[in-house]
């Protein structure tokens, strides 16, 4: 990060990617939670966060979640979640989340707990 703190409001009203819905459940000041949907292909783009962890909660359809090193770019094994399972993605490492099914796709997302930010991450 460059000092400066991280600016949601600017972020989220300048997205760089378009998925089917995003929407703010909770917000705290260390700690949100979205919902996602995600249409048949749309992926969030590849991306890291050097402080918080990412939690996934598939609750319709099937979520990927690629995993890299985010400094050595080194693949690490994918998450494959379906309805009901949930994973964890910590701090450093680069993940791209992507509707794996042929119909809709829902997670829940966790960040937190910490300062937010992301950094795009190209493979």
């Amino acid at each position: 990060m460059d000092g400066k703190p991280f600016d949601r409001a600017a972020y989220e009203k300048n997205l760089p990617y378009k998925v089917r819905r995003r929407k703010l459940v909770m917000e705290g000041k260390d700690l949100f939670v979205k919902e996602f949907a995600l249409g048949p292909g749309e992926v969030v783009p590849g991306h890291h966060h050097t402080r918080v962890s990412d939690v996934f909660y598939c609750i319709e359809g099937e979520l990927m979640v690629e995993l890299k090193n985010a400094v050595t770019g080194e693949a690490q094994p994918a998450l494959r979640l379906k309805v009901g399972d949930s994973a964890r993605v910590d701090p450093g490492v680069a993940h791209q989340p992507t509707n794996a099914g042929q119909g809709l796709c829902r997670f829940l997302l966790v960040q937190g707990v910490g300062e937010y930010d992301f950094v795009p991450f190209k493979a």
